[in-house]
């Protein structure tokens, strides 16, 4: 952690690690370059797809259903009608007695 504080101190905003004087003692204009692009590079950050990507979240996954599909209607006359039709084309004898119980 101390290391860490040491390195990132001498390399934040210098171009050599540590800060270059001109002869007169200025700052040179290196390191007023090195120290621009530092702090531009810190307020801009450049979004890519993988970023927003991110950022959205999990979507959950579901399966694709019309609505038709799972919103059915249903009618207790249309099942009786079914059941009739079913079994009076698959056994017709037993049909015909099947209309008067259902």
């Amino acid at each position: 952690s101390r290391v860490l504080k040491n390195l990132l101190k001498d390399s934040m905003d210098k171009a050599y690690g540590k800060e270059v004087l001109t002869w007169e003692g200025e700052t040179s204009a290196v390191s007023r370059d090195a120290i621009r692009d530092a702090t531009e590079s810190q307020n801009t950050t450049v979004i890519d797809e993988w970023d927003r990507e991110l950022d959205q979240g999990k979507v959950k996954k579901t399966k694709f259903k019309l609505k038709r599909d799972w919103k059915r209607p249903f009618s207790p006359f249309q099942q009786l009608k079914n059941r009739r039709r079913f079994w009076s084309n698959t056994h017709p004898a037993k049909g015909a007695s099947l209309s008067r119980r259902l």
